[in-house]
């Protein structure tokens, strides 16, 4: 698939929304992440379900490879798999970060994130990470539809997070799927910027003298 040569998440809710529009439509939205001197990047893996026995879901498992796939290619050097414990054990990010070794990625270079329960834990934790580790620059590893609200998430933790979207992540391929997760993410977007909005407002009640 051709991709734009510019982002197009736009900081607002209307922009979210849209973009969110034009992904469903399989426009070209996000920019192909360009390989960095060195492998100089910084992956972050979001996590998804994980089934009986610890196996990975399609969408796990196709994140994981397709975070592989870039770290392979010297595009990133380190890769973060991200996600806690759900209905069965172990953590997403444990699985991933399996997946990842038995894709050929040395263990150096992953470093798992193992508590977070939802994508804005994902942002928040990995960001307290990052800022530890000196990283300013991340990019995204999701479902294409998944990834405007991942970077919301990451933008209000102050990281301006690229995204590199799965193409081939069943929630993506099977029609079915992918009409459930756009009204999801939809849902989800206007979740975000109300709490987002409650959250400011608390914040300057309580800088008010």
């Amino acid at each position: 698939m051709r991709e734009a040569t510019q982002p197009a998440v736009p900081d607002s809710l209307f922009g979210e929304l849209r973009t969110l529009v034009r992904v469903y439509r399989g426009e070209p939205v996000f920019p192909q992440i360009a390989a960095l001197e060195g492998g100089a990047g910084v992956a972050v893996v979001l996590g998804a379900q994980v089934l009986p026995g610890g196996r990975p879901s399609g969408t796990l498992h196709a994140r994981a490879l397709h975070a592989a796939r870039l770290h392979a290619a010297g595009t990133v050097g380190l890769l973060i798999p991200t996600g806690g414990v759900g209905e069965h054990p172990p953590s997403e990010a444990e699985v991933m970060a399996r997946i990842l070794r038995e894709a050929g990625v040395p263990e150096e270079d992953i470093l798992p994130e193992g508590k977070a329960r939802s994508t804005r834990e994902s942002a928040r934790l990995v960001a307290s990470m990052a800022r530890g580790r000196g990283i300013r620059s991340l990019v995204l590893v999701t479902d294409p539809l998944h990834c405007v609200r991942a970077i919301e998430a990451f933008r209000v933790e102050g990281f301006e997070a690229q995204a590199s979207p799965v193409y081939s992540s069943p929630m993506w391929h099977k029609r079915g799927l992918r009409r459930g997760q756009f009204a999801r993410e939809v849902g989800a977007l206007l979740w975000y910027r109300m709490r987002r909005g409650r959250e400011k407002r608390r914040a300057g009640s309580r800088s008010r003298p």
